[in-house]
Order: structure tokens, then sequence, then C-alpha cells
């Protein structure tokens, strides 16, 4: 998807969790938003620099630490493997579980040894509220991407194989990724307004947001109509189409 549908996605799903964990807590809650919206970009590593000063220039230069830190220690480490990647701006490196989860431990030793060494509890649990975000956003993105005819690689370099679905995120014409937009914010709306009536017992936050979150994201991969197939690029094209249909 395009950066745009990212934050914007993911945004509001960091809100709906947000709501049940952090709601009296307006500091974690700012650092686990802050944290998912970083987070969203970060894998993003194949994004070319806008000709044109905007917003996502912003989001371009936030994608520049992953892609000239992470990248490039990512192509020494898969040279050894059976799908080396030259290139550190190809999106297989942290397209994929091993490449989010590296991202992810690299980010938090780079954040939590100086939060530890200070000694402070509020720095140290502000980091890990900012890691949570972190780890969440880049989550987000694999799940909305495999939603997209570029798919995403989840196993890679141990496996080629590829998901994906059939969103042309800048096709106009397709309806899908404006209804995904339109679920998420009802869910979180229905959310705040069941809090804000006193209607939802404290006890019941964490599992109705989980549920709503699930229901965002699930009915997003169902309607995307998901198949699996191996990267052209590596060995033949062999589609297997999921049981999900589009309506």
């Amino acid at each position: 998807m395009i950066t745009r549908h990212h934050m914007a996605l993911a945004l509001m799903c960091a809100l709906i969790l947000c709501s049940a964990f952090f709601l009296s807590n307006p500091l974690m809650m700012a650092l686990v938003i802050a944290g998912t919206c970083i987070g969203v970009l970060l894998p993003d590593i194949q994004m070319t620099r806008p000709k044109h000063h905007s917003l996502r220039t912003v989001a371009w230069l936030i994608v520049q630490f992953p892609r000239r830190i992470y990248a490039p220690a990512l192509c020494r480490i898969y040279s050894h493997t059976r799908h080396p990647v030259p290139d550190p701006a190809d999106k297989r490196l942290i397209h994929s579980i091993p490449g989010v989860l590296f991202v992810y431990a690299c980010t938090c030793v780079l954040l939590l040894i100086p939060s530890y060494a200070t000694g402070n509890v509020l720095i140290t649990r502000s980091a890990a509220a900012f890691l949570g975000g972190v780890i969440l956003g880049m989550g987000l993105h694999l799940v909305e991407d495999l939603c997209t005819r570029k798919g995403i690689f989840p196993f890679f370099p141990f496996s080629p194989w590829m998901v994906s679905g059939s969103i042309r995120p800048c096709d106009k014409t397709d309806p899908r990724i404006a209804q995904y937009h339109i679920q998420h914010c009802t869910v979180l709306l229905v959310f705040f307004g069941l809090d804000n009536l006193g209607i939802l017992a404290p006890e019941l936050f964490l599992p109705i947001s989980i549920a709503g979150l699930g229901i965002c994201l699930g009915t997003m991969v169902y309607f995307s109509e998901i198949s699996i197939r191996c990267d052209p690029g590596s060995a033949g094209d062999v589609k297997i189409p999921s049981p999900a249909k589009s309506t």
C-alpha cells in the first residue's frame, strides 16, 4: 500500500489497542502511537525520494535509517543463504517476518541499552512503550501489504514463496481500500462511544479491542483475494489460491 494508506490504517489500529491499555495514560498512549506510525514506515526501504517537499519526504527520511543501516547488514547475512540479495533497496529484505524481527531486535538494542543506562524507570518504560508501537506498526505493515498485488515474502530468505492479494493501491476504481478505512474508523468510534457512555466494563476493554482489531484485519485480508505463489524471480510461478473470495 502507499504511504498515506499505511499511516491512516496503522493509526486507527493503534488507537483501538491504546484505548484499552493506555486511555488513562496520555504519555504512554502517545509513545505507542508514535512508535506505530514510525514502525509502519520502516519496511518500505524501496521508497523513492519525493520530487517535491511534502509529508512523504518525512517518511522517506525515516526510511533511510533501515535502508542505510539494517538493509546492508541483512544483505551480508543473506549472502550466505540460498537466496542472496545484493541490493539493499530490495523490499524482500524487510517485507518478511525474519527481516522485521531483525530490524526490531536492532532497534531494541539501540533504545533499551541507553535507557537502562540512565537508571530512570520512566525513561525505560517510555522506551518500552515506543518499541511496542514499533513492532505493532511493522506487523501491521506486513498485513496491509499482503493484501496488495506486490505482496510480502513471509519467510524470506528461507523460502521464496510470497503471499499477495489483488489490490492495486493506486487504482481509484477499486473501492476496497476506502472501505477498509471506513471499517477501521467505525470500529474505533464504536469502541470510544461504548467507553464514553459507560456501557463497557473496564475488564472488557482488552478482549473487545483485540476482537475489533481482529475483525478489521481479518476482513481486510479476506476480501483482498489472498493467494500464495512462488517468487517469479526464484523458481517457477506456481499459484495456490486461498479459499477467500471477493464479494
